[in-house]
C-alpha cells in the first residue's frame, strides 16, 4: 500500500485504489473528501523518493520484466549450449521523475492544495509548480517541463506549449483534471487530451483482478502506468451537473477520454459504514421567523406566482414543461438555469418587459436569502435601494407595482419603527410619535444563547479537575458569507442594542441627508410631513444617546451620493469578467442594491468617533474580520466563512482549528460531512495511538449545533440540494448499469467530427448516408487529402479559449499559436480575421474596441474581415425583426454596423452559424491563396515591424486624416476615394488636376462638382 493511501479514510482509500488501476471519473458527494483524494494523487506522482511512490512501482515492474526477460534468454542458452553458468545480468532501472499536469484548478484550490500536501509533510522541493502567464517564456517552461514534477497549468498555457511542441505528450506521464464536470467536447481540456492520447496512444487497460492473477506482476495490487501507456484522472463532485442535458455523462467521458465511472455517494456502503461508526454529537435547534417576517415572505412568495404567471402569459408559443418552474423550487440556482434553458431558444424575440420578469425572478429568489441573512435595518435598505434603481431604469420592476410589494414595503418598515398617534379628546389634535423597534434577527438571539449554553459548560468542565479542558475552548462559527460575518461579529461584540443603534443611526442619516438637500433646495421648512420630522428628531435624539456630547462636532467625511473608489474599480472588474458572455443579462439591479448597502456600512465603519467602539482596532478588511484560532487557555470563538475557506480548504479547516463545538449558523452540505469526516479521523488517529479508546471519548467528541430557521428559505435549500444530489447518484448508478462502451470513438476522433469534415466513404457507392460508417463492419476509408491544400493558420493565443481553435485542429488544419497584436486569425496574406461573439459585439460596441481593431486590419492587411459567431443552439438572428427601422439608431446593433462599414470600405463582414460553419468559411478563404507568413503576422501592428524597418514606410500605410478629408470632399463616396487613393498620393497632387483628368478619374459630374469646389474662394467678395 503507498504511503499516501495510509492517510485517508478507508473509502478514499478503496476509491484511490480503483481509479490508479484503470482511469477513469471518480464522483463522490460534496465534502465527501473528493480534494483529498485529489491531492494524494498529487503527493504519489510528485514523490518520487518513496519506496511506495508511483515512481518506485513503475521501477520495480520495469526492473521485474527486464530481469524475466534476461532469465529467459540466459535458459535459452543454458539448453542450447549446456552451459551451467548463473544470472550475472545486473536488473536495475533509472528513476525518472515524470511529468504531471493539473488541469482545472481554481486559484484557490491551488492554495488549499499546497497546505494539504505541507500539512501531510511533503519535501516543499517536490510541491507543485504553478504555472501561469508570468513564469518566463517557452524556453524557460521547456527546461522546467525536462527536469520533471507536478504542474498546475492553465489550459490556454498548455495547449499552446502543446501545439508548439514545447512538451510532447508522450513525454506527459498522467494528467489529473479536477472540475471534469464542467469539460465539453469543445473545451480546450478536452483539446488537450485528445492532442496528449493522439500523440500517446490509448492505454491498455488491465483490471486489478486480472493484476492479481497475472505472475507477471507477482500479485502486486497495483497496475502501473508507464510512459507507453499515460493515465488520465478525473474528478468531480457535482453528480447533478453530470445530468444537465442529454447523455451528459456519456459525452464528459467521451471528451475526458475515459470509460470508466466511480461512484462513491453517501449511501455507499463502504461510505456508510466508515462514517456511521463515529458521529458527532448534534444538537439540532429550530426556531420560528417572526409574525412580521412570516408576513413578509408571503409577500415575496406572492410576487413570484405573479411574476411567474406574467412571464407564462408572456411566452404563450413556449411549452414549459419544466419542473423545476414553480414556487416550491424557486430558492436554488436550478430555478434560474430552468428558466434559462426554457427561453434560450427565443429570448432575442422577447420584448424588454419579458425579459425584464426574468430579472424580477432572480431578485426575489435573493430576497428570501436576505430576508434570514441580514437584520431589519439592513434588509430595509437594501429594499429601498432596489426600488430606487428600478425608478430609474427604461423599464421598471412589475412586481414593484403589486400589492405584494407594497405589504413587504409596509412590513419591512415595521420591523424598525412605528408611528403613533395619540388622541386625548375628540378636540385636541393628535400627536404623532415615532416608537423604534429595532427587531432582532431570531438566529441572532439563538446564536447568544448557544454561545452562552457554551461557556457555562466550558466553565463546569474547567471546574472539575478530572474533566478539565487543556488548551482553552474551541468553537467555531460558520457562516455564509463576509456580510453574514460582519453582522455576527457586530452582534457578538457590540450586543444587540448598540449594533442595531449604529446601523438605525447609519440609516437616519442618509434619509435625512436627502431631506436637508430637498429643504435646501426649497427653500422653506413647512414642507416637511410628520414622519419626515419625527426621522430628523430622532436621529438628534439617538447620536446624543450613543456619543453624548461628542455628538456635537462629528461629520460624516463622505456623502451618501458619492461613490467610492474601491467601488468603481470592482465595478470595472465585474465588467471585464462578464465581458462576451450572453445569456440572461445579469441582475444589475439587485446588485446596485447591495452596492448602495456596502457604501453606506463602508461609510459607517470609516467614522473615526464611531470605529472603536463598532469593530476591533485593527482594520475592517475581509481578511482581518475573521477570527483566528490561536492556542490560548481561554473561553475562544472562531468565526469563518464558507465563501472564503471553500469547500477544498474544510478539512484543513477543521484539522487546525480542532474544535470542541462547531454552530453551523449557515447550513452547507458539504461542511456537515467535512465534520463526520474529521470525527472519524480523530477516533481513528487515537485507536492507533492508544488501546483506551473510551478514555479519550470526552476530549474527541465535537458537538455540533445545527441552527434552523423553520418553513424558511434557508432549509427548504439545504433539503433539496441534499434531495436533488441523490437523485442524481440513482440515476447515475441506473445509467452506469446499461452503459455501453463508446462505440463513436473511432482513432481517437468520434464519428460526428469526422462525418462533418467528410473523412469517409459512404456505405454505397454515392456516399450520401446519413451514417457514413459501416457499423456492422466498423470498416470506413478516408478520403485522401490533396497535398496542395492549404491547411496553415495563424491563431491568437487569447483565442484558446473558445471552441473554434479545438475545431480546427480537428478538421486537421495546422495551428500556429502566437500573440498577435492586428487580427485573432491569419488565413493568408491578405485574410486576417477578428472574431467576435454575440455577447463580445455587443461590448466591442459599447467600449470602441471594434473600431480601433477595424482600423488596424483595414491598415495592414487587403481583405479585413470581421466574423460574427453565433451560437448553434440559438437562432440565427441578431435582432428581432421588430427593432429593425429604416433610421439610424444609435442603440441599434444593424445601424452600428451599418456606420462601420461605410467608415471602412475594405471590411467584410462573415456570417456564421457556429464554429463548424466558421470551419467551412475559413476553407474558402484559403483557396487560390498563399499560406500565412507567420513572422509576417506577428509584426503587424508593431512600430518596429519587419517591413517598415527594411522599406521605411509600409506601401499599404494610409494617412487617416487625409482620407476623412477626402470623403468629406463634395460627390466623393467609397467607391470614388478608391480610386483617388490609387491615383494621387496626396491631397495637394489631387488639387493640381486640370478639369480634364478629374472627369476622366471620377466622371464628368463628379469631376465637375470636385473642380468647382478648388477654385472657389474661400470668402465672398
Amino acid at each position: 500500500m503507498p504511503k499516501i493511501q495510509a492517510k485517508l479514510p478507508a473509502y478514499l482509500a478503496e476509491a484511490f485504489e480503483d481509479l490508479y488501476a484503470e482511469d477513469g471519473l471518480l464522483v463522490l458527494g460534496r465534502g465527501m473528501g473528493l480534494f483529498q483524494v485529489f491531492a494524494a494523487f498529487c503527493y504519489f506522482y510528485a514523490d518520487y523518493k518513496c519506496e511506495n511512490g508511483h515512481v518506485a512501482l513503475v521501477a520495480a515492474e520495469e526492473k521485474e520484466k527486464e530481469c524475466d526477460r534476461v532469465r529467459k534468454y540466459d535458459g535459452i542458452n543454458q539448453v542450447s549450449m549446456g552451459s551451467t553458468k548463473p544470472i550475472s545480468k545486473s536488473c536495475t532501472s533509472t528513476v525518472v521523475r515524470p511529468l504531471v499536469f493539473i488541469l482545472g484548478l481554481r486559484e484557490s484550490e491551488c492554495v488549499s492544495l499546497m497546505n494539504q500536501l505541507q500539512a501531510w509533510g511533503v519535501d516543499p522541493v517536490i510541491l507543485p509548480t504553478l504555472l501561469t502567464s508570468d513564469s518566463g517564456l517557452a524556453q524557460d517552461r521547456a527546461a522546467m517541463y525536462r527536469r520533471g514534477g507536478v504542474f498546475v497549468v492553465t489550459s490556454r498555457i498548455l495547449i499552446v506549449d502543446l501545439l508548439n511542441q514545447v512538451v510532447q505528450g508522450s513525454e506527459i506521464e498522467c494528467f489529473l483534471v479536477y472540475h471534469a464536470e464542467t469539460i465539453t467536447q469543445l473545451s480546450t481540456e478536452a483539446f488537450i487530451l485528445r492532442i496528449y492520447k493522439n500523440q500517446h496512444g490509448h492505454r491498455q487497460i488491465v483490471k486489478k483482478d486480472d493484476i492479481e492473477r497475472t505472475t507477471e506482476l507477482s500479485h502486486k495490487k497495483y497496475s502501473t502506468v508507464t510512459s507507453a501507456a499515460g493515465a488520465i484522472k478525473t474528478f468531480s463532485s457535482q453528480p447533478s451537473d453530470l445530468l444537465d442535458g442529454f447523455a451528459k455523462v456519456d459525452k464528459v467521458l467521451k471528451s475526458l477520454q475515459v470509460r470508466r465511472l466511480y461512484l462513491y455517494p453517501r449511501f455507499h456502503a463502504t461510505v456508510a459504514d466508515e462514517l456511521d461508526l463515529y458521529q458527532p454529537q448534534v444538537e439540532e435547534l429550530h426556531v420560528n421567523l417572526t409574525p412580521l417576517m412570516k408576513e413578509m415572505q408571503h409577500a415575496i412568495a406572492s410576487a413570484v406566482q405573479t411574476c411567474i404567471r406574467e412571464l407564462k402569459k408572456a411566452t404563450t408559443l413556449i411549452q414549459w414543461s419544466d419542473p423545476e418552474v414553480s414556487i416550491k423550487n424557486c430558492l436554488t440556482k436550478n430555478f434560474d438555469n430552468a428558466i434559462y434553458n426554457q427561453l434560450e431558444q427565443e429570448w432575442h424575440k422577447l420584448k424588454f418587459s419579458t425579459r425584464q420578469l426574468v430579472t424580477d425572478l432572480r431578485t426575489l429568489r435573493k430576497l428570501f436569502q436576505f430576508l434570514v441573512e441580514y437584520d431589519c435595518v439592513s434588509f430595509y435598505k437594501l429594499i429601498r435601494n432596489l426600488r430606487t434603481s428600478s425608478s430609474n431604469s427604461r423599464s421598471p420592476s412589475m412586481w414593484l407595482l403589486t400589492p405584494a410589494a407594497d405589504l413587504l414595503f409596509r412590513k419591512a418598515k415595521e420591523r424598525i419603527y412605528v408611528i403613533q398617534r395619540s388622541n386625548v379628546s375628540s378636540e385636541t389634535v393628535s400627536t404623532p410619535s415615532l416608537i423604534p423597534i429595532l427587531e432582532e434577527n431570531p438566529k441572532l438571539k439563538l446564536l447568544r444563547k448557544i454561545l452562552t449554553e457554551i461557556q457555562a459548560d466550558w466553565k463546569d468542565k474547567n471546574l472539575n479537575e478530572s474533566k478539565r479542558i487543556i488548551g482553552g475552548s474551541q468553537i467555531l462559527v460558520m457562516v455564509k458569507d463576509v456580510k453574514s460575518l460582519d453582522v455576527v461579529k457586530s452582534y457578538l461584540v457590540q450586543g444587540k442594542d448598540r449594533m442595531m443603534s449604529l446601523r438605525w443611526l447609519n440609516y437616519l442619516e442618509k434619509i435625512n441627508e436627502r431631506t436637508r438637500a430637498v429643504i435646501k433646495d426649497a427653500g422653506i421648512s413647512t414642507v416637511l410631513g410628520d414622519e419626515s420630522r419625527l426621522l430628523m428628531e430622532e436621529e438628534s435624539r439617538l447620536r446624543n444617546q450613543l456619543f453624548g456630547n461628542r455628538s456635537r462636532g462629528m461629520k460624516r467625511k463622505r456623502p451618501f451620493s458619492i461613490v467610492p473608489s474601491w467601488l468603481k474599480q470592482r465595478r470595472k472588474v465585474n465588467e471585464e469578467m462578464n465581458r462576451g458572455k450572453l445569456a440572461i443579462p445579469h441582475n444589475s439591479s439587485i446588485d446596485e442594491a447591495i452596492f448602495e448597502t456596502e457604501i453606506e456600512y463602508n461609510g459607517e465603519k470609516n467614522d473615526d468617533e464611531n470605529l472603536e467602539d463598532y469593530v476591533d482596532s485593527e482594520s475592517c478588511d475581509n481578511e482581518d474580520l475573521l477570527f483566528t484560532a490561536q492556542p490560548m487557555r481561554e473561553f475562544r470563538v472562531a468565526l469563518h466563512t464558507y465563501s472564503d475557506v471553500e469547500e477544498a480548504g474544510y478539512n484543513l479547516l477543521l484539522d487546525s482549528v480542532k474544535p470542541m463545538y462547531v454552530v453551523l449558523f449557515d447550513l452547507d452540505a458539504a461542511f456537515v460531512r467535512s465534520l463526520e469526516i474529521h470525527t472519524n479521523s480523530l477516533y481513528h488517529d487515537t485507536k492507533s495511538s492508544t488501546s483506551n479508546v473510551k478514555s479519550c471519548d470526552l476530549s474527541l467528541s465535537c458537538k455540533v449545533y445545527f441552527m434552523v430557521i423553520k418553513n424558511a428559505a434557508e432549509e427548504r435549500s439545504f433539503l433539496k440540494s441534499l434531495e436533488r444530489e441523490q437523485n442524481a447518484f440513482e440515476r447515475l448508478i441506473q445509467h452506469k448499469k446499461s452503459m455501453p462502451v463508446s462505440a463513436t470513438f473511432l482513432g481517437g476522433t468520434s464519428q460526428e467530427i469526422l462525418q462533418a469534415r467528410g473523412n469517409y466513404d459512404g456505405t454505397y457507392s454515392s456516399g450520401m448516408l446519413p451514417l457514413s460508417v459501416d457499423t456492422r463492419s466498423h470498416q470506413f476509408q478516408r478520403q485522401r487529402r490533396s497535398d496542395k491544400e492549404r491547411r496553415l493558420i495563424v491563431v491568437d493565443v487569447r483565442e484558446f479559449r473558445s471552441a473554434l481553435p479545438s475545431i480546427l485542429h480537428q478538421q486537421e488544419m495546422k495551428l500556429a499559436p502566437e500573440t498577435l497584436i492586428v487580427g485573432d486569425f491569419v488565413l493568408s496574406p491578405v485574410h486576417c480575421v477578428e472574431r467576435k461573439s454575440i455577447g463580445d459585439l455587443f461590448g466591442s460596441f459599447t467600449s470602441g474596441r471594434l473600431y480601433t481593431q477595424a482600423e488596424s486590419m483595414s491598415k495592414h492587411y487587403k481583405c479585413p474581415c470581421l466574423l460574427i459567431e453565433f451560437d448553434p443552439d440559438k437562432s440565427f438572428s441578431l435582432q428581432s425583426v421588430n427593432e429593425l427601422g429604416g433610421s439610424i439608431k444609435q442603440d441599434s446593433i444593424s445601424s452600428r454596423l451599418s456606420l462601420l462599414l461605410i467608415h471602412f470600405p475594405k471590411l467584410r463582414i462573415l456570417w456564421s452559424r457556429g464554429p463548424f460553419e466558421t470551419v467551412k468559411i475559413f476553407k474558402s478563404l484559403k483557396t487560390n491563396f498563399d499560406e500565412p507568413d507567420i513572422h509576417r503576422a506577428i509584426e503587424m501592428g508593431k512600430e518596429d515591424s519587419f517591413e517598415a524597418a527594411v522599406e521605411g514606410s509600409a506601401e499599404n500605410e494610409i494617412n487617416e486624416a487625409a482620407r476623412d478629408m477626402l470623403l468629406r470632399f463634395p460627390g466623393i463616396n467609397s467607391n470614388s476615394a478608391r480610386k483617388i487613393i490609387d491615383r494621387c498620393d496626396s491631397i495637394a497632387e489631387l488639387v493640381a488636376m486640370t478639369r480634364e483628368d478629374l472627369k476622366s478619374l471620377l466622371g464628368p459630374k463628379i469631376g465637375q462638382r470636385l473642380f468647382t469646389f478648388f477654385q472657389k474662394k474661400i470668402a465672398a467678395t
